[in-house]
């Protein structure tokens, strides 16, 4: 298969990217920080920044020429954001919105009219467990999820008649690069959320680093290349975090805040 990745140059993405390409698949990998590299086999590389509409209009377009078809797009582009929900400027929660929402709109609406004529195609996003909840001092990348979450769901009904099919896998935490490359409000520092926040930034950070490696979530991804059909959405993390959907489910609302503020010792 043709797959092309966005956010391929690290993290799940690089782990999905250079495990696909050891199965025998065409792996176009797309980042910011690459330069345009187009093989035959194994991984190529193209130039995109999803945050511009130039940027992946012009990568789709060598990927096209290269290829002629893309099979399957994994939507893996994004960055993580950590800050009370108050310190956050209009601004700063657009800049987030901007990798984890509209970057992946734009690349969507230059794949799928390239798929609706072969009448086939999948496009699988890349979203967060973070998307069931409103976790403390994750509000922003929470919510950005949970859009992903609503309009994959939308738009895999809609696309279905063209014979192309969508869903999301929910990855728990994985030892990547999220910690560095995350967005964090300039105001926070001088905000009386300071010492929770500290402590928050810390133990995320710990939870990250000792968290598993991220292959797990590429071979989940090769099991979905093989599937049928697709469920709309798909979860890879530890058996406690995979609880959490479930209490939010059946526990009143005040009982599950309960739960998750004495997990963050809040």
């Amino acid at each position: 298969m043709n797959i092309l990745i966005t956010g391929a140059t690290s993290g799940i993405g690089k782990s999905i990217a250079t495990y696909l390409a050891t199965k025998g698949h065409h792996i176009m990998g797309c980042g910011r920080r690459v330069d345009d590299e187009l093989n035959k086999e194994g991984i190529s590389w193209l130039k995109m920044d999803v945050t511009s509409q130039q940027s992946v209009d012009h990568a789709i377009h060598k990927a096209i020429s290269h290829f002629d078809q893309i099979d399957v797009l994994i939507q893996c582009a994004g960055r993580g954001a950590l800050g009370p929900v108050e310190t956050y400027k209009p601004e700063e929660i657009d800049e987030v919105l901007q990798l984890n929402v509209y970057g992946i709109q734009r690349v969507n609406r230059a794949v799928l009219p390239i798929m609706r004529p072969k009448r086939r195609g999948r496009i699988i996003m890349v979203s967060s467990l973070a998307a069931e909840a409103g976790l403390p001092y994750n509000g922003v990348y929470s919510a950005s999820k949970a859009m992903l979450d609503i309009l994959t769901e939308s738009l895999c009904m809609e696309i279905k008649q063209f014979g192309i099919d969508a869903c999301v896998i929910q990855p728990g935490d994985f030892k990547t690069e999220v910690s560095s490359g995350r967005k964090i409000p300039g105001d926070v520092k001088n905000s009386p959320y300071k010492e929770q926040f500290e402590h928050i930034d810390a133990t995320v950070t710990a939870n990250v680093a000792h968290a598993p490696d991220p292959m797990k979530v590429a071979y989940k991804v090769e099991k979905l290349l093989k599937k049928k059909y697709l469920k709309p959405k798909y979860r890879v993390a530890a058996p406690i975090e995979l609880m959490m959907p479930k209490l939010k489910s059946i526990l009143p609302a005040r009982w599950f805040q309960r739960i998750l503020m004495k997990f963050y010792n809040l």
